[in-house]
């Protein structure tokens, strides 16, 4: 995967999420961003987070995620392979 477009993704997520320095260093690129509701390790953002990332997915690569894809948008690899599927890989 092109490791500039992931680097864009992290960095947009970290500043459009307000994701502060203690979570961060929790952070990689595999980490789950959401709580899923089980016992798997995240960063405990929530549903008014995960609109701030559909959001910031359109405003960077103008592409509107249906709301049934939102799940798939899990981690920052999740999201540019994603992101990928769709054709876009700035």
């Amino acid at each position: 995967m092109n490791e500039a477009f992931t680097e864009k993704i992290r960095d947009s997520l970290i500043s459009h999420l307000d994701i502060d320095d203690n979570t961060l260093a929790r952070m990689t690129d595999d980490t789950i961003i959401f709580n899923t509701g089980d016992d798997r390790p995240n960063l405990g953002l929530d549903s008014i987070d995960s609109l701030e990332l559909v959001t910031m997915i359109f405003e960077l690569f103008g592409y509107e995620v249906p709301a049934e894809d939102v799940k798939k948008l899990y981690s920052v690899n999740a999201i540019a392979a994603y992101l990928n599927e769709h054709g876009i890989n700035e």
